[in-house]
């Protein structure tokens, strides 16, 4: 292929990445995380920095003449550049005004309050065939979450929500929450548009003491956010407290409800290990949260589930 071509190319796919970066760049800022627009705009800027780099290697006698020359002319257009350069990313970095306003227009910004982050002392991973969480507290105690699937649950759909709450019903942490459910209150669900609280009521009600949005999506001024409660199992373990751990799962296409695995995490027991028990639906559970505690009509959706099992370390005495 001729230089003159190569060129050409090099120049026209640089236009097309730089493209494709402004768009998922703007995807990010003003919707939900995705992880395939994030994919596509880390790609696209790999690119770019190669093309970019190409292109300065071919006309690095160019360049140099730029930053150069024997009279120094070019020094202060230099000096001007790497100024106004600094400025602006000093001004994103520590989100000096203006910057700062810029981001408070993100999506993430405004919905801050819907997104579910994990903490730094909790770890997870997902197979075909299980979920695993695990969180480690300061003190070297922890707690671990492993859940298997039978073939059934390998095979369908599934949103899931792991978390505790204390004996009382306070919500302590949320561990883990499905991919599709961690961005919004709005989400894609058998192929429509659902909200977190018709997948899974009961996590979704619990939730209201963190967020402060009820799962219809309006503010709830008197449950939450619980400003003088520290929602982090830490305190549990540390203390040696009772706690009860929650697992909310609902399949897709089955027609059936959400169901909730529970179990109660006692210090005094000899047994570090604790298997949940199937306790109950969400089935009209939207606007309550209430737990439907009639299984009778379960089929598919109580045979999701292998085991889940919790082991948990707690402070030594």
């Amino acid at each position: 292929m001729k230089r003159g071509r190569l060129y050409r190319v090099g120049h026209l796919c640089m236009l097309l990445n730089f493209i494709a970066l402004v768009v998922t760049g703007v995807m990010r800022f003003t919707q939900p995380f995705s992880i395939a627009v994030t994919r596509v705009h880390m790609l696209c800027g790999f690119a770019i920095t190669l093309l970019v780099a190409f292109h300065i290697i071919g006309r690095l006698r160019q360049m140099k003449s730029m930053v150069k020359s024997r009279n120094g002319s070019h020094y202060p257009s230099l000096i001007i550049s790497l100024v106004l350069t600094g400025l602006y990313w000093s001004a994103a970095w520590f989100a000096w005004p203006g910057a700062k306003e810029v981001v408070n227009l993100s999506y993430e910004a405004r919905h801050k309050n819907e997104i579910f982050r994990e903490r730094e002392n909790v770890l997870g991973g997902i197979t075909d065939s299980s979920v695993h969480t695990f969180k480690l507290s300061t003190e070297n105690s922890s707690l671990d979450v492993t859940l298997d699937w039978t073939e059934l649950g390998v095979n369908s759909e599934k949103s899931i929500a792991i978390w505790v709450e204390t004996k009382s019903g306070s919500m302590i942490e949320t561990f883990y929450v499905s991919e599709n459910l961690r961005f919004s209150d709005d989400s894609r669900w058998e192929g429509a548009e659902a909200k977190r609280g018709e997948v899974l009521p009961i996590w979704r009600n619990r939730y209201t003491a963190i967020c402060g949005i009820g799962p219809d999506g309006v503010y709830d001024a008197i449950s939450g956010p619980t400003k003088n409660h520290k929602f982090d199992l830490s305190n549990n373990l540390t203390n040696r407290e009772a706690f009860v751990v929650y697992v909310e799962i609902n399949a897709a296409n089955d027609n059936e409800p959400s169901v909730l695995y529970v179990a109660m995490i006692d210090p005094e027991s000899n047994n570090p290990y604790t298997l949940l028990s199937l306790l109950g639906t969400g089935e009209g559970a939207f606007k309550s949260g209430s737990i439907n505690y009639e299984l009778g009509n379960l089929t598919t959706a109580k045979q999701l589930v292998e085991k889940i099992l919790v082991h948990t370390v707690w402070v030594s005495e």
